[in-house]
């Protein structure tokens, strides 16, 4: 899981790099002018699309299930379905805006075997609970323009607060967060967007790692501004 954070990351840096040695003013885009838009910078929406968590991570592959194992860790996970939220930005230029937003994701079941430690710390009265997670996050965009069009590709990094709440914890972590995408304005006071989210989680080794654990999030969103 690490790993694959840290290839995302990569891959999420280089996306914003190449934004930056490419986003300009609009009238001089190599590729020809496109039509002006009306510009008006600040903005709110709402969005929906499909999210995830990512607790199936720490159930152990087919390979590597033990009773050693099942002592501490899930044996089965349910996760994944409907995400929404809402959000507020304001566009300094048309190429770059800073940008507020809430995501609340669809809630996770955590099953545990009946001689396990979750089960143990239950006087073995539960082996499940269910786990709740949402997220703020404030973040920069820098968006480019598509040749000969008004639609916008962007990308954009920031901080996010996570927020874990269940049985085991009831707490927030300050980790990073990614989002990429594109956007187009439908009218003049209409801003429409699809773009995906990826917000690190944390995750450490010790004897029961869920005690501790807060999932890496992704999703995918539709996203209806009010632009005035």
């Amino acid at each position: 899981m690490i790993t694959r954070m840290s290839s995302l990351t990569k891959f999420v840096s280089l996306c914003l790099f190449s934004s930056l040695c490419q986003a300009g003013p609009l009238k001089h885009h190599q590729d020809g002018p496109v039509e002006n838009i009306t510009f008006n910078p600040f903005y709110i929406g709402v969005s929906g699309g499909y999210g995830s968590t990512t607790w199936n991570g720490l159930v152990p592959t087919d390979a590597n299930k033990n009773e050693a194992l099942s002592l501490s860790t899930p044996i089965e996970v349910q996760e994944g379905g409907g995400v929404w939220g809402v959000f507020a930005g304001y566009e300094i230029t048309p190429t770059f805006a800073l940008e507020a937003n809430y995501m609340h994701y669809p809630d996770a079941n955590i099953v545990f075997e009946s001689f396990s430690l979750f089960s143990y710390s239950t006087n073995f009265e539960q082996t499940e609970f269910i786990t709740h997670t949402e997220v703020a996050n404030f973040m920069g965009k820098i968006m480019l323009f598509i040749p000969h069009t008004n639609v916008r590709a962007y990308s954009g990094a920031g901080v996010a607060s996570v927020h874990r709440r269940d049985t085991l914890k009831d707490n927030w972590l300050l980790t990073p967060t990614f989002a990429v995408g594109l956007n187009y304005h439908f009218a003049k006071h209409v801003l429409g967007e699809i773009g995906a989210n990826y917000t690190a989680g944390f995750g450490e080794s010790n004897l029961n790692p869920s005690d501790s654990y807060f999932p890496f999030l992704y999703s995918v969103a539709f996203r209806l501004a009010y632009c005035f």
